[in-house]
């Protein structure tokens, strides 16, 4: 896809500029080609007001909106027309926003944020007027920031947060100011405001979070060994991750799936045969315990590891205690 150079993509409307059609009319028109297709209602349809300024910001808009009370809402059909998905950042500047979205329902006080996807349908209601300041971005953009931004959807953010404040200001600084003299190119401007929203998702990094994520892999693996059908794919369901983010998280740590598994089956497989109180246990018994199948196999592998056979380590191993 190809993205229209950001300034080309500057633009203020408002409705004091309508001549021929009603204003809400005009505002629904321009919102539904500019930012997201979207119904809009209001009390006052005669003498609604609204203004929109947007700047192009790298592959992001910046969508800066003040309306009278107005209810807003995106269909399921709407939805399925959007050929790329986009998720937009609200920040309630002024008045508060009324969100139903997801199985969300809640409402995001002044200065505080909310996160909704252009996929998915929604229904929003300004009740006292609002100055409002969104952000249009792209999913594929996002996710470098925000690594699970369906999470997030329809929950009010940085309410009270520590983070939120500087992305406020810096939402604040781009209306205000505008960025036509902006001091930095835009695209600088873009990774900032990425990551100040990374800041307020409370998004970690990703050297901890993979290794958070690892651990947790290895604990599965540990816990469910014996399963011989165990998986990649039977995990990474269970983590809520793709089967080769898995593989990725491991490869981090120089490790593999298959390698840390049979580490672990045969570790465990000796530990069991230098037990007393096994051994009786046939070895067949102890492989398929562990989670092998064939026991040829287990004993080739076992072999390997350990330089010597199975009944022989279990031999030396209970001579010794």
């Amino acid at each position: 896809m190809v993205i229209t150079p950001s300034e080309a993509r500057d633009r203020r409307w408002s409705t004091s500029d309508v001549e021929n059609s009603g204003p809400l009319n005009a505002f629904k028109a321009v919102v539904s080609a500019e930012i997201a297709e979207m119904s809009v209602e209001s009390t006052v349809p005669d003498t609604f007001r609204a203004s929109w300024t947007r700047y192009g910001l790298g592959p992001i808009d910046l969508n800066f909106l003040e309306c009278d009370s107005q209810k807003t809402s995106r269909s399921i059909e709407m939805a399925k027309r959007d050929q790329r998905p986009f998720f937009e950042l609200l920040y309630a500047r002024k008045g508060r926003i009324q969100v139903s979205h997801c199985g969300e329902t809640s409402e995001v006080p002044a200065g505080a944020f909310v996160l909704l996807s252009d996929q998915k349908p929604y229904s929003l209601d300004f009740p006292d007027g609002s100055i409002c300041l969104t952000a249009h971005m792209p999913e594929d953009w996002l996710r470098k920031w925000v690594p699970d931004p369906n999470a997030l959807v329809g929950k009010p953010l940085g309410v009270g947060g520590t983070w939120s404040l500087p992305l406020q200001g810096l939402l604040t600084a781009f209306a205000d100011a505008g960025l036509e003299t902006a001091p930095l190119p835009r695209f600088v401007l873009a990774d900032q405001f990425g990551a100040m929203c990374a800041l307020v998702a409370n998004v970690k990094s990703p050297e901890k979070h993979n290794s958070e994520l690892a651990t947790r892999i290895r604990r599965f693996i540990l816990e469910y060994y014996p399963n011989p059908t165990l998986s990649p794919t039977t995990i990474a369901g269970h983590l809520g991750i793709s089967t080769r983010h898995l593989h990725r998280v491991l490869a981090t740590f120089n490790q593999t799936y298959s390698g840390f598994l049979l580490e672990t089956r045969l570790n465990k497989a000796a530990q069991l045969l230098a037990t007393p109180s096994q051994a009786i246990v046939s070895i067949s018994d102890i492989a398929w315990a562990v989670g092998f199948v064939d026991q040829s196999h287990f004993a080739r592998l076992f072999k390997s590891a350990f330089n010597t056979t199975p009944s022989q380590y279990r031999s030396t191993s209970l001579r010794q205690i």
